[in-house]
């Protein structure tokens, strides 16, 4: 090879090697900034989310029932196995093999965001759970990045059977009703451990979008 082609060789090299260190300095500047601003996952240990307050009656009937939202936290046990299939297979099909985050959707989702210049939705059920319990809905960068940063915590502290309870318990419904348990008492009048098959494939379809795909306000779409 020429000597000039070598020396042009060495200094792309040299090049790249400082653009590629600029990069990771200003990522993990970035980070960094982003990490010292986080919730406390820690707080998941003693999970305790709004639940429905029943009055009973003297011979144990429930009288009235109020909440903010109504949800009846239940232990993974009390999961119908179908139900939590028709969830994983719904919501994040790669749930028990991935770390938080699926690396081909993301990458086609960072593709569109910046070719739309908007953000779309690629999430798994752990960055749900991240966003619903300790962020906003705000689609912008500085969320996704936190997102992302509290879904490797997640990931790194809970076994995937201790998340998906915790999305299972936490996810919205519609109408109000938060979790599995609340949503299977509301739409079927049993618990979630009674679903069958079609109840469960039902149940894991309303998530994407509760307010459309409700069997009480579209059926066929459910």
């Amino acid at each position: 090879m020429p000597r000039y082609l070598i020396r042009i060789t060495r200094r792309g090299g040299i090049i790249a090697i400082f653009v590629g260190v600029a990069i990771l300095g200003t990522v993990s500047g970035v980070l960094f900034a982003f990490a010292g601003d986080l919730p406390q996952i820690t707080a998941l240990d003693d999970y305790a989310p709004s639940v429905i307050t029943r009055v009973y009656a003297a011979n144990g009937e429930v009288v009235t029932e109020f909440a903010t939202q109504r949800r009846v936290v239940i232990a993974y046990e009390d999961i119908a196995p179908r139900l939590r299939e028709a969830i994983v297979a719904s919501e994040d099909g790669g749930f028990n093999s991935h770390f938080g985050i699926s690396i081909p959707r993301l990458a086609i989702t960072i593709v569109r965001d910046i070719m739309n210049q908007r953000l779309y939705g690629a999430s798994t059920i752990t960055q749900q759970l991240a966003r619903n319990l300790f962020l906003t809905l705000d689609k912008t960068w500085e969320r996704k990045i936190k997102e992302l940063l509290l879904t490797f915590q997640i990931e790194k502290r809970y076994t995937k059977r201790e998340i998906l309870t915790l999305y299972c318990n936490q996810v919205l419904f519609g109408h109000g009703a938060f979790g599995v348990e609340a949503a299977s008492r509301m739409y079927f009048d049993k618990s979630a451990d009674e679903l069958d098959l079609a109840e469960a494939s039902l149940l894991a379809g309303i998530i994407q979008l509760p307010a459309r795909q409700s069997p009480f306000v579209n059926l066929e779409l459910a």
